[in-house]
């Protein structure tokens, strides 16, 4: 027997053969609808929800009863047709409704952009202020928007990449999978430099320092030469130039955005030992031990590099002492 298209009154005789339900008309199975699974009686072109999907009763061309696939239910409850998009409830991420043959299939479709502006499909990236993001699917499922990179001066930078702003190195690090701009070291002369590398220039010496608050070119110390060699010295350290009978006393001192080397005096040593301390430009008149019975005069001179001692007969005082102060002698 032939099934007919949908027609007639109310009230006539119905009949269930399966999922499907009819009418008999003039000795005819006229299709009525459909069945839902909770056994509800749906007319041709109803629809239920079933399993995140909407499922409606069609009378097809063929003339037979049978379910299609219509629409993706969301989360909320709405219904989306065939390629229609929504996004979650947050509008975080968004879903689409796809075309899988007879069949719908709710797919994840890409992640909604930080300011909510934008979709970004999955797998593709997206700029937000200093910092590179992607949309990803984790193996669980949940979709997200994952920091992948740094932004700097408009170049971006993949995690791991360093680069160089100005006298300082930066690095694009991902702390607890977030990305972040990182000083790690310093630059000088096109050299990389990092925490507690040391360098020359001017005569001061340098230390990069790199720490969670700070960084900076902290300088620590000064060039000085030594026995024809150049040695690092420390801010506030004190050292000696020896020579027969003297010792030159020179300490580093702090002097603008630098340092230099500051003479502090001459010592005048006389056998084996230190006798006489004069500051740079003074001069002295010592009386030598009683057994000698005479006295020497004593200057310390200014030079180019700090000062010398010059120890003199004291009949060439004048001539020795020109430009220079006197000062009662002291030991050292």
């Amino acid at each position: 027997m032939g099934l007919l298209p949908n027609g007639g009154t109310k009230g006539r005789e119905s009949t269930e053969v399966g999922k499907y339900w009819y009418e008999c008309r003039r000795g005819e199975l006229y299709p009525m609808g459909c069945f839902s699974e909770d056994n509800q009686r749906l007319e041709v072109g109803q629809t239920y929800k079933r399993d995140g999907y909407a499922m409606t009763c069609n009378l097809g061309s063929d003339g037979y009863l049978q379910f299609e696939y219509s629409g993706c239910v969301a989360p909320d409850g709405n219904v989306y047709g065939p390629e229609e998009t929504w996004t979650d409830t947050l509008n975080t991420y968004y879903f689409k409704c796809q075309q899988n043959g007879k069949f719908l299939k709710m797919e994840a479709e890409g992640c909604v952009s930080h300011d909510k502006q934008r979709r970004i499909p999955l797998g593709d990236t997206d700029d937000n202020g200093e910092y590179i993001y992607k949309c990803t699917q984790k193996s669980s499922g949940a979709i997200s928007l994952c920091s992948v990179g740094c932004i700097h001066d408009g170049i971006h930078y993949a995690t791991g990449e360093q680069w160089q702003d100005g006298a300082y190195l930066f690095y694009c690090k991902s702390v607890n999978g977030k990305c972040t701009k990182q000083v790690i070291g310093c630059v000088e002369g096109g050299k990389k430099l990092f925490d507690g590398q040391k360098y020359r220039r001017d005569g001061t010496v340098f230390q990069c320092e790199v720490r969670r608050n700070r960084r900076s070119h902290k300088v620590i110390g000064c060039v000085a030469e030594e026995n024809g060699k150049m040695i690092d010295k420390v801010i506030g350290c004190r050292w000696y130039l020896h020579t027969e009978n003297s010792k030159i006393e020179q300490t580093c001192v702090r002097d603008g955005t630098g340092t230099r080397v500051v003479t502090v005096g001459c010592i005048y040593r006389y056998q084996g030992y230190d006798r006489i301390f004069l500051e740079p430009g003074m001069y002295t008149v010592w009386n030598l031990p009683k057994q000698y019975k005479e006295a020497i005069g004593l200057a310390c001179r200014p030079t180019e590099n700090g000062a010398r001692l010059d120890v003199f007969g004291v009949n060439n005082l004048v001539a020795e002492t020109n430009g220079l102060t006197y000062d009662t002698p002291k030991g050292k």
